[in-house]
């Protein structure tokens, strides 16, 4: 694997295993070489925030989100199980954002990024626009899994996993260990006498 350059600069910062993020830098380096101007948007997500984004969209009702979060519970992860149910009366919105649930996708692990082009200052919001076909066939070439080639495209995300979901390659036990073991509620630090 290719060691620290000065792309990697572009992708410190957000969290990505070191292998990935040099990866990643390549890929990005090799949009700028094309006239590309793609930026990272997000790279370490924690399941906090995937839950989020999971239970967020308006078609997964309270009802699916208790279902899934029992599933979980059932399979060893009532910590993930947990997240879920916290977030089932969260504020809907219209668009969808993940199919993944907590723990399950790969920016949990550090081991995915979205980025995204931008031409002329502007996001390029179109996951059709050619700069996305460029990014996703270096990623390919360069051994990561490009988001635009999923059954439900998501043009600017990349992953060095090529299991779709990390709960293809972990049983839900050990996904819900490391989840709580890395983001789980941390003991309060003593604050010194005198501060």
């Amino acid at each position: 694997m290719a060691g620290p350059t000065l792309a990697s600069s572009t992708v410190s910062g957000f969290g990505l295993d070191p292998e990935f993020a040099a990866t990643l830098a390549l890929v990005l380096a090799d949009c700028r070489a094309a006239g590309y101007d793609f930026r990272i948007s997000q790279g370490l997500r924690t399941p906090q925030t995937q839950a989020d984004y999971y239970c967020r969209w308006a078609k997964r009702t309270p009802g699916q989100i208790d279902q899934k979060a029992s599933e979980l519970e059932a399979k060893g992860a009532p910590w993930v199980a947990g997240l879920l149910r916290a977030r089932r009366s969260i504020k809907r919105q219209k668009a969808w954002l993940t199919n993944a649930m907590p723990g399950a996708g790969w920016h949990q692990w550090g081991l995915a990024a979205d980025c995204y082009c931008h031409r002329n200052g502007k996001m390029v919001e179109a996951g059709d626009d050619p700069c996305y076909a460029f990014y996703a066939s270096s990623a390919e070439q360069r051994g990561l899994r490009a988001g635009l080639y999923f059954s439900t495209p998501d043009a600017g995300h990349v992953q060095g996993p090529h299991e779709s979901s990390a709960a293809n390659a972990y049983a839900w036990s050990r996904i819900d260990s490391v989840m709580r073991s890395r983001f789980g509620d941390k003991p309060a630090m003593a604050v010194p006498a005198g501060l």
